[in-house]
């Protein structure tokens, strides 16, 4: 069933709500800037590159092993880029891993196969794909099976968190997850511009929108978004954690007062920041 447009007078400001390219022209060099970190951080000690976790050609994953040990398996963090899953690479988290690792952490950056190729069903499945892989590759990797947690920003954020869905099976449970400026009701989406290449329908909207699902047992999530986001950013954001709380998550909300949708990203990583500070807590209190 197809989601019904909205009314021609309210097309623009929908649109302009979620048109975060358009919001922040500097855009383009904070991009810039990712890949060109992403693409020097895999020519550092520790790196294993694409590596396969299924089939199709964007099925890769990239995977730092800890700069030191702790005497014991490393926990692992397993980030997911954005774009809002037609855009973007592997590439442009992976600067964020050496922080990590310098901490005992492991980390992976994983990629998927974008839209309007595929659907986010299929994005969706791939990620848990991914996960499960982790999970069963633990032993060899030298990670602790028990203790491996997902994050993500933007595109990303939707996935960390609809991989906690009680409609998302894993061969195990996440020990935690970490959803920068995430999505997490997509019908909005269906009736913004994205929808040419999305190609949402109600089914898809039902299942995979982290809002309309429960969250599984045990749940804990993080999320956190730029104080200077969209105004339908911060409504998702609120809506979500007051949803996942009232059935039963732990949510923890990390404020992010001064940030917007791409420099907030950055922060992940930087363990002064209060974001940073947060997802490393999460890891290493585990």
């Amino acid at each position: 069933m197809k989601i019904p447009p909205l009314p021609p007078e309210k097309q623009a400001a929908h649109d302009a709500n979620y048109n975060l390219r358009a919001r922040w022209p500097q855009h383009a060099a904070f991009m810039a800037e990712w890949a060109q970190k992403g693409e020097a951080a895999a020519k550092q000690p520790g790196w294993n590159l694409d590596i396969a976790y299924g089939p199709g050609p964007a099925q890769t994953l990239d995977f730092l092993a800890p700069a030191r040990k702790l005497g014991r398996r490393a926990p692992l963090f397993a980030f997911i880029h954005g774009g809002y899953w037609k855009a973007l690479d592997k590439c442009h988290v992976r600067q964020l891993g050496a922080a990590y690792a310098a901490r005992g952490i492991a980390f992976a950056a994983l990629n998927y196969a974008l839209a309007p190729a595929v659907s986010i069903e299929t994005i969706v499945r791939q990620i848990r794909a991914a996960l499960d892989f982790l999970w069963r590759e633990a032993p060899r990797l030298g990670v602790d099976p028990g203790r491996i947690f997902v994050g993500g920003h933007s595109a990303g954020g939707h996935l960390s968190a609809i991989v906690c869905a009680d409609n998302q099976p894993l061969a195990f449970p996440l020990a935690g997850a970490f959803s920068v400026s995430g999505v997490y009701d997509l019908e909005p989406l269906a009736q913004s511009l994205h929808q040419v290449e999305l190609k949402l329908d109600r089914r898809q909207v039902e299942a995979y929108s982290p809002l309309r699902r429960a969250p599984k047992p045990g749940t804990r999530i993080w999320a956190t978004v730029g104080a200077d986001e969209t105004p339908a950013f911060l409504a998702q954001q609120k809506a979500f954690a007051a949803s996942w709380r009232a059935q039963g998550a732990k949510v923890t909300v990390v404020p992010a007062p001064g940030l917007h949708h791409f420099d907030i990203l950055a922060k992940v990583a930087d363990f002064r920041h209060p974001i940073g500070r947060a997802a490393l807590a999460m890891i290493e209190g585990t």
